[in-house]
């Protein structure tokens, strides 16, 4: 059951042969305005102590609820458990560094079935994976004159371990497969279906790189 101070309404998780799960929300569900801080501080201010974030700008949230977050200025990954106050660091320091144990203003986070900890290191034009329980990163993907690698922006992975990044500064999507550091930059169309009507709509097509 979804429940708000509103209303309650009733959901269905669907289990799609991709593995991809969707949740069917349904039009009358109401979420309460009033937010939880999960992670930081509540009054709104910064730091680089566990209790804090300097802007954070990627979350990833595994299966056991546990949050996982590209804390972008304090050049870290920061994990925590459900209900949790205190992150713990699973990735990088406040300095900014190049070193497999170092990040440098990270802006994507997710973990894989492995437990594997996978970091858009942007600022080093790299991808980096941190195995389960360890802090020192191996290098997925880094900027090459054959492997074009700008500013990422997000990451996502999928069942597959198919890791996809935006990159802000050539204006391509890149799908990188497991065990290979070439990307391939893919086209696709993304539609959106609008609520009001039952139509669907093309509203951007990623750019191929040739």
């Amino acid at each position: 059951m979804t429940t708000t101070s509103d209303t309650t309404t009733t959901s269905i998780l669907t289990f799609l042969p991709t593995g991809i799960y969707a949740l069917s929300i349904p039009t009358c569900a109401t979420w309460n305005q009033t937010g939880i801080t999960v992670a930081g501080n509540s009054n709104g201010s910064s730091g680089s102590d566990l209790a804090s974030l300097i802007n954070p700008v990627d979350i990833f949230v595994d299966n056991n609820y546990t949050l996982y977050i590209a804390d972008g200025d304090n050049n870290r990954a920061v994990r925590y458990y459900t209900n949790d106050t205190i992150g713990t660091v699973v990735a990088g320091n406040s300095t900014p560094g190049d070193s497999p144990s170092e990040l440098n203003a990270p802006k994507g986070i997710a973990v894989d079935q492995y437990g594997a900890i996978i970091v858009a290191d942007s600022s080093n034009y790299r991808i980096q994976r941190f195995p389960l329980g360890s802090t020192v990163g191996t290098t997925l993907a880094i900027d090459s004159t054959t492997n074009i690698l700008g500013q990422v922006r997000d990451l996502h992975i999928n069942v597959n371990n198919e890791i996809f990044v935006t990159d802000s500064d050539y204006s391509h999507v890149i799908k990188y497969y497991p065990n290979n550091g070439v990307g391939v930059t893919f086209s696709r169309q993304l539609w959106i279906r609008l609520s009001s009507k039952s139509v669907v709509r093309p509203i951007w097509k990623f750019r191929r790189w040739k």
